[in-house]
């Protein structure tokens, strides 16, 4: 990817809002596991220097400690077990032992990165990764999930300013972690018809130009399906480099909308409930994989119904209280007081609706297609393969839009008299 090639498409945009991005550079090539002390020299990171891992991160990227010591580097280490969740407890932990360096490079993907890129912004040292598997579309966010008394809440951060990947450890990565990658792009599909549908009924912001390169990273995505779960290095470098652009979108409008959208939220509500039961909550892209399928089920059966009645909603907040429990409760009344649904006028609703069914339509493929590509990819599709009993996806569908002060379209459906869950079954 041109990164001066990019940034010059954005310049004086149409939206009226500046689009810029932290990233310097981006290096996504075979061997570069042998190169990672030269580019960081040649892009001007510090010397001093904590590396951050897990176990198996650590592992697949044998040799680059000795590489970075080799090109003048003075390297402190923090090797997790394995680091699947990310937690403030290791956020707290890592800015204590970043006052003895002046920057992270998190090795690995996911989680890891999350705990070095906010604890490197709140510390202001720099922050740079070496990735280990294209598992999902965080590496160049400047936003970190981090699980704080239970309940997952992203932070606004930074980008690192250099991203590296080796596609001979991309392509070695386990299947599982390249169809996650999969699974976390296809939550796009969701987040550009949300995008749309917030922007017609409450107005916020949005970028075409923006909407566009994210169409242009989906696209990309979708051709390579088949060759998802291959150890190709080709393909994984594409792969990489569209995860890459999905997270400098995300930049370049100052939000995650461009990302995620209900099916990002439904996740959340799985994983902070799997997590308070004390079971692990598997990975991010194989449950908004998932997700997908079902808020695209849920979305095109919306789009389905020609005119709306729309009225103020009338919420049974007992009911969702139980939902959350007691160690979740606070947290989600505190995004609901004043709740965002207030800010919607149910005439606008209305007035806007064979605009909201044609964003529908327009941005997201048919379920039946969807499956298709999954199958290609190899991903996960169904809730017994990510651990989520009947139940608790049940909850998750009907429950999750109040986990964000967010409009979604899920969020809308008690203004619409419609209940997600008969929508879904087809009830």
């Amino acid at each position: 990817m041109d990164l001066v090639a990019l940034k010059k498409s954005v310049e004086n945009c149409a939206c009226g809002k500046e689009h810029r991005f932290d990233l310097k550079a981006l290096e996504v090539d075979s061997g570069n596991l042998y190169r990672v002390g030269e580019i960081l020299n040649t892009n001007g990171f510090p010397k001093r220097i904590l590396v951050v891992a897990d176990g198996n991160s650590f592992k697949v990227s044998a040799g680059i400690i000795e590489n970075l010591t080799n090109s003048g580097f003075v390297v402190e280490m923090r090797v997790y077990d394995d680091m699947k969740e990310a937690r403030m407890e290791e956020v707290d932990e890592l800015r204590l032992l970043l006052r003895r360096v002046d920057g992270i490079l998190s090795v690995g993907s996911g989680s890891c990165n999350d705990i070095c890129r906010y604890s490197t912004f709140l510390e202001k040292k720099a922050f740079a990764i070496f990735a280990t598997a294209p598992s999902m579309d965080g590496f160049a966010s400047d936003g970190a999930p981090i699980l704080k008394n239970g309940f997952k809440i992203s932070y606004q951060c930074h980008q690192p300013s250099i991203i590296i990947a080796d596609t001979k450890i991309l392509a070695k990565a386990p299947k599982v972690l390249k169809q996650a990658g999969f699974g976390d792009m296809m939550a796009k599909f969701i987040a550009m018809a949300d995008w749309r549908i917030a922007n017609l009924v409450h107005g916020d912001y949005i970028c075409p130009k923006v909407m566009e390169l994210v169409r242009q990273a989906l696209s990309e995505i979708v051709a390579l399906a088949p060759y998802v779960s291959l150890d190709d290095e080709r393909a994984v470098k594409a792969i990489m480099e569209s995860l890459v652009l999905s997270g400098l979108c995300m930049q370049f409008t100052n939000s995650s909308r461009p990302a995620s959208g209900a099916e990002h939220v439904v996740s959340h509500f799985w994983e902070c409930k799997k997590l308070e039961r004390g079971e692990f909550a598997d990975y991010h892209g194989k449950k908004v994989g998932v997700s997908t399928l079902m808020i695209a089920k849920i979305y095109h059966k919306v789009a389905e119904i020609e005119n709306i009645k729309a009225t103020k909603e009338n919420l049974d907040w007992e009911e969702i209280k139980r939902a959350y429990g007691p160690n979740l409760t606070p947290e989600m009344m505190s995004l609901n007081t004043p709740t965002i649904t207030d800010e919607v006028d149910p005439k606008v609703i209305e007035d806007k609706w064979q605009e909201i069914r044609r964003a529908i339509k327009e941005e997201i493929p048919s379920v039946e297609e969807l499956e298709k590509l999954y199958a290609q990819a190899g991903a996960t599709t169904s809730i017994a393969d990510i651990k989520v009993d009947k139940k608790l996806c049940d909850d998750g569908l009907k429950f999750h839009a109040f986990m964000r002060k967010r409009v979604n379209l899920t969020r809308l459906l008690p203004m619409l008299g419609l209940d997600v869950l008969d929508l879904y079954y087809n009830r």
